[in-house]
């Protein structure tokens, strides 16, 4: 006889904390909404739209209630709001968390907002400060950064710790001083260059998906990287670039850097040229790892048209990276923008942009399970 078995194994919290996310019908709120409920942790979502905050909680499962207040209820009370209502909410929210609790934010500037949490916090309760360095568009936060500024823990940093470590997510400490320090160049100077780029391409009024017809592999990365930041929701971006007050600087130094190499070119000076790029280069330090890691994107862009191409008329599984929706048929037609897939019942194209290729066997079988249903038989 032989005999297949599957295993999927799911983490599991080992005590079924409630956790209130104040918010939790927002695109962050969201992902972590599943991610808790997978984990076993009891969530209910707070907001003032009862119409979304309703169905978010009928989607995933979970409870919802339009009165901030029920905070005072949870083990762990984590505010995802836009980064302008945060410490408004935080006036409302830290001063009624019960004793020996946790309250936690996602935002994206720390100074304030940390300041806010240790002078309203309920004096008895643990804050950590936490930001995801990711956005809504992720599907899972495996390999993904989170900067946790602790501010008052004892019994909540290990919890935290060890669910960050099961999912397989890395994470750095920080105080809000140095996390705003690095967020304004890793944010405030990325965030700014590229919209900076974006606007040019505007006014030149230049064809940008003529362009690719031309493009170079790199130009193609830079623009999809440049339109994935367009994309988002440009208040979150104005208030990252105007809340962080570090980052002002940082755009200063960038706008004269750039005009010492306009001036560099438009004089002819070849030699400040060379030695304005040859310094950085010096400075940059890891240009081996960096042409490594881009040549490994680069690639990553031909593997997975490649894969498809070669696996037509075969069954595949994928998710939708948006809508996190799964998808499977037999895949009838690809080209380079498009793919299809067809069953029995339907036939459907799909942005080969937009989509995730599932791989994972356990993942697949899910699926299949909830989809045909599983039949058990037992032999004698």
């Amino acid at each position: 006889f032989l005999f297949l078995i599957h295993f999927t194994l799911t983490m599991r919290a080992t005590i079924p904390y409630t956790v209130v996310i104040i918010g939790g019908y927002g695109g962050m709120g969201k992902i972590f909404v599943r991610i808790f409920k997978d984990y076993g942790w009891n969530v209910i979502i707070t907001g003032p739209s009862k119409e979304k905050g309703e169905k978010t909680a009928s989607d995933f499962g979970v409870k919802f209630s339009d009165d901030n207040r029920i905070a005072g209820n949870a083990d762990i009370t984590i505010i995802t709001v836009p980064i302008e209502k945060t410490i408004e909410t935080i006036k409302q929210v830290a001063p009624i968390v019960q004793d020996g609790s946790l309250i936690a934010d996602f935002t994206s500037v720390k100074s304030d907002v940390c300041d806010a949490l240790l002078k309203y916090t309920n004096t008895n309760a643990e804050i950590i400060s936490i930001h995801p360095m990711f956005g809504p568009t992720i599907s899972d936060i495996h390999g993904q950064i989170f900067i946790l500024c602790p501010l008052r823990t004892e019994k909540w940093m290990p919890v935290i710790e060890k669910f960050l470590n099961e999912h397989k997510a890395k994470f750095v400490t920080a105080t809000p001083e140095e996390h705003d320090k690095a967020t304004s160049v890793i944010q405030g100077l990325t965030h700014f260059t590229y919209i900076s780029i974006g606007y040019t391409l505007k006014n030149l009024d230049f064809n940008v998906r003529e362009s690719r017809k031309f493009a170079s592999p790199i130009y193609n990365l830079m623009l999809d990287i440049i339109g994935r930041i367009l994309s988002q929701d440009p208040y979150l971006y104005a208030h990252i670039q105007m809340e962080n007050s570090l980052t002002q600087d940082v755009r200063k130094k960038f706008i004269e850097s750039a005009t010492s190499l306009n001036n560099a070119i438009n004089s002819k000076d070849e030699k400040n040229f060379v030695n304005i790029m040859s310094s950085s280069a010096k400075h940059f330090s890891d240009l081996g790892n960096a042409v490594g890691r881009s040549n490994k994107a680069i690639a990553s862009l031909h593997e997975e048209l490649e894969f498809l191409k070669n696996n037509t008329g075969k069954e595949i599984f994928i998710r939708h990276t948006s809508s996190q929706q799964i998808h499977f048929g037999n895949i009838s037609a690809v080209d380079a923008e498009n793919l299809e897939l067809e069953n029995k019942t339907t036939r459907s194209k799909f942005k080969i942009a937009n989509i995730e290729i599932l791989k994972d066997a356990p993942e697949i079988l899910n699926v299949q399970k909830n989809v045909f249903g599983i039949t058990k038989k037992d032999f004698a």
